[in-house]
């Protein structure tokens, strides 16, 4: 009977021990949340900074929407967080967190928030012109960041299907996400963009390097940071690559130095040989003066220019060395250490020069008359006419 009694005890002593066991202890977090942490998604991007009395500010954008300076709290208790913001858009669950790397957040349904920890923000860093030559459809795109919060960006854009120029919007940058402003046309809303980023200083031989990453098309383009304003004096370079697109025109091939021409049927690939064939060499004597030469037949054929410098906006006035020709307008832009010269030309830049060069051997082979105005003008129209559409990118290298 008394085994049987200290049985039941025994038994009670274990029931009471399992009711009574202890909370589990969880480690306060608070500390370790504070600083910068951005989350990006195709539909969901967000900055969230956390400061160390718990107070939080959210910039982001969800589905087009957008918002910054949204002021909150932040409170973690045993092993949730709750969140709470001015405009009511608050969250409470679990949460995990790897402290300096990353933290994750859970709703009831299931879905999950992963937020990186931003160590540096670039929003100085960004700061200038960058380019790069892999883009959408394989395009040139050119990005400007200004001190005062515009940018501008010269490239092929998929949501309007058509090819910018200098398009302008406004920009802000948080930790390491980029919130661009597309200012939409009269009528209709401005729309947004984030992008991720990653800096580089000096990240390759050609100086800094940023890499933008856009959920949408889960694609990463590389740029490479450019002066704004050219060093010309005594650069020569000699070419390297061309990128071609958005070539439209008539079924029609021209004669051009060694070698013809159809635009119905243009690739990067033909320009590219083209021109490596010439060995094609661009120079500047002075800052005002403009120096391309090749090679034709065996000779090597030259011609200068006069040009205006605007930033990275040159005007090649061709028409101070003959009124025949026309001035062409291209964009310019180098590398850091000026080991680099890249040439970016829409379509009525790349007529003009396509037909100044038509004009020039034209005339240095007697088979047009420099006072023939008529005929002169018809060589610019048949280009013209054999054009629809082209955005030309030259890549040169400084001349050995």
């Amino acid at each position: 009977m008394k085994k049987l009694l200290l049985m039941f005890a025994v038994v009670g002593m274990l029931f009471t021990a399992c009711n009574n066991e202890p909370e589990h202890i969880y480690d306060d977090h608070s500390a370790d949340l504070v600083g910068t942490w951005t989350c990006i998604t195709e539909n969901y991007a967000e900055a969230l900074i956390i400061n160390a009395d718990g107070t939080a500010v959210s910039y982001g954008v969800e589905d087009g929407e957008y918002w910054e300076n949204v002021r909150g709290t932040v409170v973690v208790k045993e092993g949730n967080i709750t969140m709470t913001f001015e405009d009511n858009d608050n969250f409470t669950g679990h949460f995990d967190i790897i402290p300096g790397k990353s933290f994750s957040l859970y709703e009831d349904s299931g879905e999950r928030y992963i937020y990186q920890y931003c160590a540096n923000d670039l929003s100085d860093e960004i700061v200038g012109m960058w380019v790069c030559n892999d883009g959408i459809e394989n395009d040139m795109a050119i990005n400007t960041f200004a001190e005062n919060g515009k940018s501008y960006i010269t490239t092929f854009l998929a949501d309007e299907n058509d090819y910018v120029l200098n398009k302008e919007g406004d920009y802000k940058v948080v930790g390491n996400l980029l919130i661009k402003t597309v200012k939409g046309d009269s009528g209709t809303s401005d729309s947004y963009i984030v992008i991720g980023l990653d800096y580089m200083p000096n990240g390759t031989e050609l100086g800094d390097i940023m890499t933008m990453y856009l959920p949408a098309y889960e694609a990463k383009t590389t740029f490479l940071r450019i002066k704004q304003n050219l060093e010309l004096p005594g650069t020569k370079y000699d070419y390297i690559k061309t990128f071609v697109t958005n070539v439209k025109g008539e079924d029609k091939d021209i004669p051009f130095l060694n070698t013809s021409f159809n635009f119905a049927k243009m690739d990067g690939s033909i320009i590219d040989k083209f021109l490596k064939s010439i060995l094609f060499t661009v120079e500047f004597p002075e800052a005002d003066k403009i120096k391309y030469s090749y090679l034709l037949e065996g000779n090597n054929v030259v011609m200068e220019a006069p040009i205006l410098v605007d930033g990275n906006k040159m005007t090649i006035k061709m028409s101070a060395n003959n009124p025949a020709y026309q001035d062409v307008d291209l964009y310019a832009f180098q590398d850091q250490d000026n080991t680099q010269m890249h040439w970016y030309m829409p379509t009525t830049s790349f007529e003009k020069f396509f037909a100044n060069t038509s004009l020039a051997l034209m005339l240095g082979y007697g088979q047009l008359d420099k006072d023939d105005n008529e005929a002169i003008a018809g060589v610019f129209k048949t280009i013209a006419d054999a054009v629809e559409s082209i955005n030309l990118s030259i890549v040169m290298t400084k001349a050995k």
